[in-house]
């Protein structure tokens, strides 16, 4: 299953359109968080696309009610999602490691630092799309063999 990454438009509603867009034969799509507001702008557009969305430090008033982490099941892993300021991303990824493994998660999403990266911690996949105000995002190959991450530019 390809999945779609992104995470801090920051008002960039052109980047957004244009990642979903994009990629269009990815039906699932994570969003990370400081964007909610953009989200809420191009989502009705994408209806034939399920909707995994975490709240950011920046959206606080997004007028929206979601949560600061998402969990999801796919092709035999279990995905957490957050933004990541909570656990203190910009630092070190070993809380957010510690709080997949919690969960027995093999999959970390998160956005927060800008910076597009993957890495194994903990046996943990950690995977930061990067930010799409900068044009930058992730799809991920999901199958029971294991996760194909593509970091990807508009």
């Amino acid at each position: 299953m390809k999945v779609l990454v992104l995470s801090d438009s920051h008002g960039y509603v052109k980047h957004l359109r244009a990642a979903l867009q994009r990629e269009s034969d990815c039906k699932l799509v994570f969003f990370l968080g400081d964007g909610l507001r953009d989200l809420a702008q191009v989502r009705a557009a994408f209806p034939d696309r399920t909707w995994m969305c975490v709240r950011g430090n920046n959206d606080w008033d997004s007028g929206t009610d979601v949560d600061d982490f998402a969990y999801k099941y796919i092709e035999g892993h279990t995905v957490i999602a957050t933004h990541g300021h909570s656990v203190g991303v910009r630092t070190t990824l070993t809380p957010l490691a510690a709080k997949a493994a919690n969960v027995r998660a093999d999959l970390a999403l998160y956005g927060h630092t800008h910076i597009p990266r993957q890495e194994f911690v903990g046996g943990v996949l950690c995977v930061n799309p990067g930010a799409l105000c900068d044009g930058r995002y992730a799809v991920l190959d999901v199958s029971k063999k294991g996760v194909e991450v593509h970091l990807k530019r508009i």
